[in-house]
């Protein structure tokens, strides 16, 4: 359920708050939090392989490390997924706003299919960006403290970090090994998006499920041969140097947790998101396009700011919910439609709508999600007039109209044009207009 033609304003009459804290430190706090435990981790291989008379209270210093350590990537790996996920939302509804702000503009066919691929990013659907940061930082942290227990190992004897480093190498090769393609009849890989498969090789259907899932199980037990071989180097050690036991041995545990610790990494999300960008990226593209055949109004210098062109058929976003609906991405994370666009809300009634919906205003509207429901005509035309009304709310100060409006819209025009003298036209060139 999506349409492309939503009101859009030229110039910069409304912009994007900005990304916030989480934004900027979130992805430092996820390295951060992983250099902290590998940090503890080799401090206290070292500590127990040469102990020192207060080897125990440095050994709880180290503890306290890596304890600091997982509570900062805790901690920071939330709102990082978060504004990975916004911002994406945010570049759709964003180019979804361009495609419908062109007069003239059609969007073509083969776009509808990046659309409902690319909305992915928009709902609890299938994975996100933030699903996808999750995944990298898990195996992030777990490479991170794998290294620094084969440097520990190093700093004992170089010779025993050789053969944990190359079995921690080759699990990683099996984690992050390319997936094999389905080819369809004119030689090209399948991929997410055409006809429902994932692209993902071997066969379709039961089969191919079948197939994925032993391939899974084959791998969890080499990645678990490879952690016992990882750890059986250290262990050996540990008999030839009595002096170094205890820190081989604690080296020897980590590593078989730490390298079986990456058969939980899937790179579904990753990959998912890999393929959902590429969708994202031909919506931009279409929508960053000029039209070369449409009649236009606007002039060779772009859209005047301040103008909102309002689209012959009002867009239904139903991946978005009904707060992206209204202000189309403007809003920054903690904003919150009643507070920003007070006018609006009043205007078009908008508060009731939300109370009305299971979930307010973050209800996705399409049922064909989770959590979502369908809306009748009047109400969508309702919201799309409560766009046009919060853009002029965020001050633009001229509309351009296809053609007469509906009773909402016009309502609302007629309100903004005697509070602020909003200038209204009628464009006769406009796809869908009146003669």
């Amino acid at each position: 359920m999506m349409g492309v033609g939503v009101a859009g304003v030229g110039g910069t009459g409304v912009g994007v708050a900005g990304r916030g804290v989480a934004g900027v430190w979130g992805p430092l706090g996820v390295i951060g939090g992983a250099v902290l435990r590998g940090a503890g981790c080799a401090a206290g291989i070292l500590l127990l392989g040469y102990p020192t008379a207060a080897v125990h209270w440095w050994l709880i210093g180290c503890w306290l490390l890596y304890q600091a350590g997982t509570a900062l990537g805790t901690a920071a790996l939330a709102p990082t997924a978060r504004a990975r996920d916004r911002a994406a939302r945010i570049r759709l509804l964003r180019a979804v706003q361009r495609l419908g702000a062109a007069p003239g503009r059609r969007a073509p066919e083969s776009l509808a299919t990046h659309l409902y691929a690319a909305a992915g990013v928009a709902i609890r659907w299938e994975p996100k960006p933030g699903a996808a940061v999750a995944v990298l930082a898990h195996l992030t942290g777990s490479l991170l403290t794998v290294a620094s227990a084969c440097v520990a190992l190093a700093v004992v004897d170089l010779s025993l970090a050789v053969g944990p480093s190359l079995c921690a190498a080759v699990a990683v090769g099996l984690v992050v090994r390319p997936r094999r393609r389905r080819r369809d009849g004119t030689g090209r890989a399948g991929g997410a998006g055409r006809g429902g498969r994932d692209g993902r090789a071997g066969r379709a259907g039961l089969a191919g499920w079948d197939a994925r899932r032993r391939e899974a199980r084959i791998v969890t037990v080499l990645i678990g041969v490879l952690a016992a071989g990882a750890a059986l180097g250290p262990a050996l050690a540990a008999v030839r140097r009595p002096d170094a036991a205890v820190g081989l041995c604690a080296a020897a545990v980590l590593l078989a947790r730490f390298v079986y610790g990456l058969t939980a990494v899937d790179l579904t999300a990753v990959r998912h998101w890999r393929v959902t960008r590429r969708h994202l990226q031909e919506v931009e593209r279409a929508a960053a396009e000029p039209e070369e055949d449409a009649p236009g109004v606007v002039p060779a210098g772009g859209m005047p700011d301040g103008l909102v062109i309002v689209p012959a058929r009002a867009g239904s976003l139903g991946f978005a919910d009904l707060a992206a609906n209204v202000h189309l991405g403007a809003l920054g994370p903690d904003d919150s439609v009643p507070e920003r666009l007070p006018h609006t809300v009043r205007l078009c009634q908008l508060a009731d709508l939300a109370q009305s919906l299971p979930r307010g205003w973050r209800t996705v509207l399409s049922a064909e999600f989770a959590g979502g429901v369908d809306l009748d005509d009047e109400t969508w035309r309702r919201i799309a007039a409560a766009r046009v009304s919060a853009l002029l709310e965020g001050g633009a100060t001229d509309v351009l109209l296809p053609g007469e409006p509906d009773p909402f819209l016009a309502a609302v025009l007629a309100d903004w044009g005697s509070r602020t003298g909003v200038r209204v036209r009628v464009s006769a060139g406009h796809e869908g207009a009146t003669p």
